[in-house]
């Protein structure tokens, strides 16, 4: 059965990216079993949080087919938008500080892989939050131990497949793996760049 979860996990996309995920350990009985009582179970300013990051997207969207004249606009709008978010991502991390707040080492579209000194056991449940800096969003979800690696004496890696979570909020994380995954490989582009001008000069003459 585990075998069965892990090949669910590996099933998508992983970025070696560390972001905050928030862990409260929770009996299996305890997780949504419908998606109606998953979305019963969300915290408002989770919903809220979403809806507002999807209706900033919306609203940008048809500003780039304006051309240049549009730049200063969606500029002013972006700026706006950014101060909700800090507004938001501060409200959402101070929710249930009883959680065990972690930063992962990998995410993608079947969950998050965690180093901690905790000993878990597989099947263990977490209720679940990821906090997508980037994305200006975060997601509530339920999340249960498929794989555990042991690094060292006193640590473990823990392979935490989905669970229970909604299907927007699941390609939110997709989508925000594949941004970091862009912003990785821009970074690796500028570096290599930097230590060698002569491609900077080359890429000039193309």
């Amino acid at each position: 059965m585990n075998n069965q979860k892990l090949a669910e996990f590996e099933q998508y996309f992983q970025i070696d990216e560390s972001i905050r995920v928030n862990l409260f350990a929770v009996e299996s009985e305890q997780v949504p079993s419908t998606l109606a009582e998953l979305e019963a179970d969300i915290p408002p300013l989770f919903k809220l949080a979403n809806e507002v990051s999807e209706l900033e997207q919306s609203s940008l969207r048809p500003l780039r087919n304006l051309g240049d004249l549009a730049q200063e606009l969606a500029a002013f709008l972006q700026a706006q938008s950014r101060k909700i978010d800090l507004i938001m991502s501060h409200i959402l991390a101070s929710e249930q500080p009883e959680d065990n707040t972690n930063y992962c080492d990998s995410y993608g579209g079947g969950g998050v892989k965690i180093t901690a000194k905790e000993v878990y056991s597989l099947g263990q449940a977490f209720r679940t939050k990821l906090f997508l800096q980037h994305e200006a969003s975060a997601v509530y979800c339920y999340t249960e131990v498929v794989a555990i690696d042991k690094l060292t004496t006193d640590s473990y890696q823990y392979t935490l497949l989905f669970s229970a979570i909604r299907d927007a909020d699941q390609e939110l994380v997709v989508r925000a793996s594949l941004h970091a995954q862009t912003r990785q490989l821009k970074k690796r582009q500028q570096q290599q760049t930097a230590n060698n001008p002569t491609l900077e000069n080359k890429n000039d003459q193309q």
